[in-house]
């Protein structure tokens, strides 16, 4: 298995690990800021599938969307303010990031990708994507664990 094949893995996981945690979760609990200081589960979640889609288009080639302009950390505008709307749009900007991933042969699989200040690989920046996406997993499995949920949602 080469680079890119490992990096397109890597990302189908996550994706699929994230999606379900979220699909375990209650809307309160997207909503809401564990502890009231904590960055709210649907804004993080927002900033995986914006990032998603930046990296999909940068290895596609192409110009990504542009970041929000933000005082702070991102949030999610109104209209993904719900689970099935957050859900929706992760699950849409994980399947643009791993198509992005797959169209590139694993010959290519080192050329570089300009990223802000600097140049990757494109299958460390598959893999960036990947380990970006699990980042922000491990924030709502602690946040199930603090609402009482232990179970493995993976599966």
């Amino acid at each position: 298995m080469g680079p890119m094949e490992s990096a397109v893995k890597a990302i189908e996981q996550a994706s699929k690990v994230y999606l379900n945690d979220l699909e375990a979760m209650t809307e309160r609990q997207l909503l809401e800021s564990a502890g009231g200081n904590a960055r709210v589960p649907v804004d993080f979640t927002f900033e995986v599938a914006l990032i998603n889609r930046r990296i999909a288009a940068r290895l596609a080639g192409q110009e990504p969307p542009a970041m929000p302009e933000v005082d702070g950390w991102l949030v999610a505008p109104d209209e993904l303010r719900s689970k099935q709307g957050i859900s929706l749009y992760l699950k849409s900007a994980c399947e643009e990031l791993t198509e992005a991933a797959k169209a590139i042969p694993e010959a290519e699989s080192g050329k570089m990708v300009g990223t802000p200040g600097s140049e990757r690989p494109a299958f460390a920046l598959a893999q960036f994507a990947a380990m970006h996406t699990m980042y922000h997993d491990a924030q709502l499995n602690f946040i199930q664990s603090l609402n009482g949920d232990l179970e493995m949602h993976w599966n």
